[in-house]
């Protein structure tokens, strides 16, 4: 598997639970809560909850299913957030930076990487949503 797109599936889902921070809610309704759930889905491989974290109406939704059910056949992957913080938020939009450490445990070759990124998250039915993800920068630790 191409290791930019790999890469960038993980910014586009992306997260992880930070010790004491972690909330177990079925639909978060905050938006850092939702990226915590995100990573949590992915460390677990449970794409239906990861799916569930991302807007349908993103364009690149049926492309992020796809290639995490790829990813979770494949690899076993560890994703560890270093930082996140909101940097904007309205009552419909808000903008989350994250920094995470995404290192293989189990899988053919892959650079574990270090990814700063920006998700920007929608509220669908009164739920914030992952609807986006840009990587501001990306650095490979192997």
């Amino acid at each position: 598997m191409n290791r930019i797109l790999v890469g960038f599936f993980v910014a586009i889902l992306v997260s992880t639970d930070v010790p004491g921070c972690a909330q177990e809610t079925e639909t978060p309704n905050d938006p850092i809560s939702v990226v915590q759930e995100n990573i949590k889905a992915m460390n677990n491989k449970d794409l239906d909850k990861a799916m569930a974290t991302i807007d349908e109406q993103s364009a690149s939704y049926e492309q992020t299913e796809q290639i995490a059910k790829r990813l979770f056949e494949i690899y076993e992957l560890q994703y560890e957030l270093d930082s996140v913080r909101v940097i904007s938020k309205t009552d419909d939009e808000a903008r989350v930076e994250c920094v995470q450490t995404t290192k293989k445990v189990r899988g053919p070759a892959f650079r574990d990487n270090k990814i700063d990124f920006v998700h920007t998250l929608r509220k669908v039915d009164g739920n914030w949503k992952i609807y986006n993800s840009y990587v501001k920068k990306i650095d490979y630790l192997n």
